[in-house]
């Protein structure tokens, strides 16, 4: 191996592929795993980057062979905002596994060059990457679990997701006993349910702020970050209710495409939504738009996790059920007077 440099990424979101499909099909194995190196999604989640020193690069001579992203965000927490970043993109290719660290070593300088108080990452239970950080990273820095999450599911195409997660027949027995598999039809109610337009795009700002941040983290959104969010065509939609000309709740997602040797497929995760106030009829008139835009954008089911800012009640009885897949969001806390462990509701989506 060539001596190895790191630098501010150049940008070439074609080489993202190439760089990690390797090393992630032999990572996961017969598992499956989310790709955001996809240019689009890359390309999405990298608009929020002020300044290239947030996204290092690895490179061996011209070519890419590792990488790792910082998505600078503010967050409110118990009445204080704070200087967030989120750690993501972080790959290697199989050859080059060792300038993760060297990586990860030089994202923690500049984070704290950069003055963040604290950068939030997923890890997959379980997996290499986990491992690595229990082991070696853990113990010789500030790292602290905020939060274990598990998946909620909803399919919109059974038979696809059984191929897709290699599901055993008991498995697609209880899927179909506990009706996880049926399309969510929309009651009546007195307001519309529809996609969402640039025009919204204020009344949600204002609806984002509306979370109590007491022992949760919540993104603190500017116009720009939310509408990029809201809306990226092939990446992000948002289906919205509205009652009497006023947007009153609406919910996000993003089409992710989930890899395995079994081919790929595309799921829409939810990042974040809002329908407080609404009855128990209008929260699952807009399940029944997700799961409607879902269907139309090629989803073959929807995924959300245990956040916990909001009642999970609809969703319950919408028939998402549990699915037996954890990830757990952790920590780097640079400031010395601020804790994240233990939080148990986040107001953020998942990269």
């Amino acid at each position: 191996m060539s001596k190895i440099e790191l630098r501010d990424f150049d940008g070439d979101l074609k080489a993202l592929p190439a760089m990690a499909y390797d090393t992630l099909f032999e990572e996961y194995g017969a598992a499956t795993w989310i790709d955001l190196n996809r240019p689009e999604v890359a390309q999405h989640l990298l608009a929020d980057v002020p300044d290239p020193r947030f996204v290092i690069g690895a490179y061996d001579g011209a070519r890419l062979v590792a990488l790792i992203a910082n998505l600078p965000r503010l967050y409110r927490l118990n009445g204080q905002t704070y200087k967030g970043v989120t750690t993501t993109l972080l790959a290697a290719h199989k050859d080059y596994r060792g300038a993760a660290v060297y990586l990860i070593s030089e994202c923690l300088r500049r984070n704290a060059e950069f003055g963040a108080d604290f950068a939030v990452f997923i890890l997959d239970k379980y997996n290499r990457s986990w491992h690595m950080f229990e082991q070696y990273l853990k113990p010789r820095h500030r790292i602290e679990l905020v939060k274990t999450m598990h998946a909620l599911v909803h399919a919109v195409d059974l038979a696809k997701v059984v191929t897709s997660q290699n599901l055993k027949w008991y498995e697609v027995a209880a899927i179909k006993l506990l009706g996880a598999h049926r399309p969510i039809t929309a009651p009546a109610v007195p307001g519309t349910v529809r996609d969402y337009t640039d025009a919204d795009l204020s009344a949600i700002l204002t609806l984002t702020r509306r979370y109590s941040d007491q022992n949760c983290l919540v993104r603190v959104f500017n116009a720009d970050s939310l509408a990029r969010r809201l809306h990226t065509e092939n990446v992000t939609a948002t289906v919205v209710y509205e009652l009497g000309g006023a947007v009153e709740g609406f919910i996000n997602f993003t089409v992710h495409e989930l890899v395995s040797k079994r081919g790929r497929q595309r799921w829409a995760w939810l990042d974040f939504l809002y329908w407080e106030g609404l009855s128990g009829h209008e929260k699952q008139a807009l399940l029944a738009g997700l799961w409607q835009a879902s269907r139309e954008r090629g989803c073959i089911a929807i995924m959300e996790w245990n956040k916990n800012y909001y009642a999970p009640g609809a969703l319950c009885r919408a028939h998402f059920i549990p699915y037996p897949h954890f990830i757990e969001l952790n920590a780097w806390v640079f400031n010395p007077h601020l804790s994240l462990r233990g939080i148990d509701k986040i107001f953020e989506q998942i990269t």
